[in-house]
């Protein structure tokens, strides 16, 4: 009979929906600053799940904009990257360009925060 509560439980929309969360709400946004020159402040991203593309066998872009004036870089990278790896061509394609960005905001991507 424990089986067949936990089912239905399971599967009943209404006790999904007025389930009690057991994790914290999420806090409330906070808008970014608007930058006072371009590339000051840049937006790191991964698109992943991609074909095989290139010799490489690349499966992931990764897409660098400047939150000022919206300009990108975009450049082909393996999925299973570190951090360390991600760092020269970000110094060869974006950094020798442009300099170093005052702030920089990401999704919390693992290659970042771990």
């Amino acid at each position: 009979m424990e089986k067949d509560v936990h089912e239905y439980v399971t599967t009943c929309v209404k006790c999904q929906h007025n389930k009690s969360r057991c994790t914290k709400p999420p806090g409330l946004l906070q808008p970014l600053s608007i930058p006072d020159r371009p590339w000051q402040c840049i937006s790191i991203d991964f698109i992943t799940g991609l074909p095989a593309s290139g010799a490489e066998a690349y499966y992931c872009i990764c897409v660098v904009v400047d939150r000022l004036s919206k300009m990108a870089h975009f450049f082909p990278m393996h999925s299973s990257t570190t951090a360390e790896q991600f760092a020269e061509p970000f110094i060869h394609r974006v950094w020798c360009l442009h300099g170093s960005p005052k702030s920089i905001v990401s999704d919390r991507d693992p290659k970042f925060v771990s």
